[in-house]
């Protein structure tokens, strides 16, 4: 995809409000990102590319699905969710697949996700149909196309290998019938699902590894939700091309400083400091645009915004080292953190 991996993609929350900076517009001198993540569910028929987004940016637009599944007003699934069988264009699945397609494709996207069908809460009954419309949505969106300058990636959700080969069986009949491709030449995948695990770097690097192990070699990986400061080299390592994250917003929101990496490698400070009523200076350990401005942690406290930049900052910074060194960085992120260790583990067993 013409970047160097791995790829970190900074959610915006263009039309849902909340204390994302105005990172994008344009990006801050010394930050150097040039990508942005924005949800098709909160995005509205003004909302352009070109009139939100600095021209620099690239913009990826997720198609929502856990969103909708949430929202009682929308039907996801479908009245008749099993089958490969047609549908009539008004069924509420293949109505929504289009509308969100539309919309992605409205608002300029340059990459974007199909929408997928999460097993989080599902019965064992109900993992079957899930996946089948996992993979009826990716295979339509990629019939009903009309941008092809925008990349579509395939959302997977599967809580193991053998629910992994099943949706994969499904998503090549699915492709076939209705795109006329094979898996092999789609713009690339997403694994989702794993933000309820975001806790459990071991469960997140298994998923990854299955996923790199039965993708057509070279296929473009993204990985949804999770990255972190301190998993983006894990993420990277186990398969992962591209990631986006929302926890440097998150973070600022609980008044969370995220620490630079050189210091939390090294065992200085932790990987991340309570911002409120600590007398910490952060412009003697980060130079980004935020942390210059503030005399002490407590003060910036108040401005989320500038810490959410300084959290992009730290988050990218480790993406940075991540792409020159991955194993030198998490063999110093797993001296202190069994969680960590456990998932390098993991990796090391893949690979004798």
């Amino acid at each position: 995809m013409g970047s160097v991996r791995p790829v970190i993609v900074p959610v915006h929350n263009l039309g849902a409000g909340g204390n994302t900076p105005p990172y994008w517009r344009p990006p801050p001198e010394g930050l150097g990102h040039h990508h942005a993540m924005v949800n098709a569910y909160f995005l509205r028929p003004h909302h352009r590319k070109d009139t939100h987004l600095d021209p620099s940016v690239t913009a990826w637009v997720d198609s929502g699905g856990f969103l909708y599944i949430r929202d009682k007003t929308r039907l996801l699934a479908g009245r008749h969710g099993a089958g490969r069988g047609p549908r009539s264009p008004g069924e509420p699945g293949e109505e929504l697949v289009e509308a969100i397609l539309r919309r992605q494709e409205g608002f300029g996207a340059d990459y974007a996700f199909t929408l997928d069908y999460p097993l989080h809460g599902a019965m064992d009954g109900e993992v079957l149909n899930r996946l089948r419309v996992t993979a009826r949505n990716a295979a339509l969106a990629y019939q009903l196309r009309t941008r092809r300058s925008m990349k579509l990636l395939i959302v997977l959700h599967y809580r193991d290998a053998s629910e992994l080969r099943a949706l994969l069986e499904m998503l090549a009949v699915e492709l076939r019938e209705r795109a006329g491709l094979r898996l092999d030449e789609v713009d690339g995948f997403a694994v989702g699902g794993l933000v309820p695990h975001r806790g459990n770097p071991a469960y997140i690097t298994e998923r990854l590894l299955e996923a790199r192990s039965a993708l057509p070699r070279g296929a473009w990986l993204h990985v949804l939700g999770v990255a972190s400061p301190v998993n983006i080299p894990l993420l990277y390592a186990a398969g992962g091309d591209s990631m986006d994250s929302k926890t440097f917003i998150i973070a600022a929101a609980k008044r969370l400083w995220y620490t630079p990496p050189e210091h939390y490698l090294a065992g200085r400070l932790p990987a991340r400091i309570e911002a409120r009523g600590s007398r910490l200076k952060p412009s003697e350990y980060c130079t980004c645009p935020a942390c210059t401005r503030f005399d002490t942690l407590d003060e910036m406290r108040w401005d989320t915004k500038a810490l959410a930049l300084h959290n992009l900052h730290v988050t990218l910074e480790a993406a940075r080292l991540a792409a020159q060194d991955t194993i030198n960085m998490l063999k110093r992120l797993a001296k202190n953190n069994p969680r960590i260790t456990r998932a390098v583990e993991k990796l090391v067993g893949a690979r004798h």
